[in-house]
């Protein structure tokens, strides 16, 4: 019952780190279907070393179909959520448990949060209680935190936006998060204050002129606009915002000039 993958059958092996599906199985029909992630092919023997649930497999490539990722995810949190021993309470611990399976040492919170939301919505009433109370918790612990403690929210949210990638789902919440935080909260000093000693202005400035990665979804998910709605805020903090943009940007232009002085002309 979780989401469909859009799959790819293959003949040649997939890149390290690929998400992949194991089909077609004979020996082991029971991995058929089974959810993993590439860590090697073997040339000499012809397989592809696959760690699927924890456990390390040796398969040929044409058993193999890519996967996304958020599908593999989801079935790595199904097969959590109805394993034997004491439930799951919240998608950290969920996230702390996958952090254990070699396959998923470099998942991300959010990943785990959308996840648990993915197989809420797509599991039978029955099953829906742990991924659906995972996801709910997580949401009305960040949002009380944020209620009681604003300015170490807005911290935390600049760390995350310094560790996110490009076009990525993470930062676009982040981004919208701060964006309704600075709103709510923006005439607060310890929110001002937070903004600024976690280099906000120049974390915001490096996401929004960068070329680098997949700076295109950040146009057309929001992301850049609403990093615009930021800097055009009134008070403090659009002020400085602003501020460290226009002098980032008179840096820049200053570097500019100073290589076409240096130039030789005809």
């Amino acid at each position: 019952w979780c989401r469909v993958a859009q799959l790819q059958g293959m003949e040649s092996p997939p890149a390290k780190g690929a998400a992949v599906v194991l089909h077609s199985l004979v020996g082991r029909a029971e991995l058929n279907g089974k959810h993993g992630v590439v860590k090697m092919f073997d040339a000499s023997r012809g397989r592809v070393a696959v760690t699927v649930e924890g456990k390390g497999l040796s398969v040929r490539p044409e058993n193999l179909a890519l996967a996304d990722r958020e599908a593999s995810l989801v079935a790595a949190l199904q097969a959590l959520c109805v394993a034997p021993g004491p439930g799951w309470h919240s998608a950290k611990e969920l996230h702390s448990r996958l952090l254990q399976q070699s396959e998923w040492a470099g998942v991300s919170l959010q990943e785990v949060k959308r996840g648990c939301t993915v197989l809420a919505q797509s599991a039978p009433p029955a099953a829906n209680g742990t991924v659906a109370d995972a996801a709910a918790s997580e949401t009305e612990a960040a949002e009380a935190g944020a209620a009681a403690d604003p300015a170490a929210r807005v911290a935390t949210l600049l760390e995350v936006l310094r560790a996110s990638r490009a076009g990525s789902e993470e930062r676009r919440a982040a981004v919208e998060e701060l964006l309704a935080l600075l709103k709510a909260h923006g005439s607060s000093r310890s929110v001002v204050n937070a903004l600024v000693d976690g280099e906000g202005p120049q974390t915001l400035y490096a996401i929004e002129n960068s070329m680098q990665g997949d700076w295109h979804t950040d146009a057309r998910n929001g992301t850049l606009t609403r990093i615009g709605e930021i800097v055009r805020l009134s008070g403090p903090v659009g002020l400085a915002v602003s501020r460290y943009r226009a002098m980032s940007t008179r840096k820049v232009e200053a570097a500019v000039a100073g290589m076409h002085d240096g130039c030789e002309h005809d």
